[in-house]
């Protein structure tokens, strides 16, 4: 049976996604950071402090999973509270410097290693067209 058009992009974004997870696990196999962990130290690295519960909605996981996650990271000194003065329930999450320092170390050795043979331009044009079908999937019909 044909795949669709959407049918073949689907298929081809969740096998990307098991080979990018893949390529990170062996990257980073000498590291006590997850892919899961990683994520959350590149979200603040990007967007700044934030609460679990910004950090769940970000990801699109649920707030027990971002908890524990950052549980891990707690314990590892790469993150950190601090007091949230827009609610005395929900602190901020904060990147130390030694996080700073991890996730810094990460993007240099997966710089060195994901390297796909197209162009920045072509892979600026498939992040667009991927945030553009995400935009009319989480926007459209369905959605409401």
């Amino acid at each position: 049976m044909q795949q669709t058009p959407l049918e073949a992009l689907l298929n081809e974004v969740r096998l990307l996604y098991q080979s990018m997870v893949q390529l990170g696990e062996q990257i980073h196999e000498d590291s006590q950071i997850s892919m899961g962990m990683r994520a959350v130290l590149e979200y603040l690295a990007r967007e700044g402090d934030a609460t679990v519960p910004q950090i769940a909605r970000a990801r699109r996981v649920t707030r027990q999973r971002i908890q524990s996650l950052v549980d891990a990271l707690l314990d590892l000194a790469l993150v950190a509270r601090r007091d949230n003065p827009a609610s005395r329930r929900s602190p901020l999450v904060t990147l130390t410097p030694a996080g700073r320092q991890t996730i810094t170390a990460m993007r240099r050795r997966e710089g060195t290693v994901m390297r796909p043979d197209v162009s920045a331009a072509e892979l600026s044009r498939a992040t667009g067209v991927l945030r553009s079908i995400r935009g009319s999937l989480e926007n459209g019909p369905a959605a409401r």
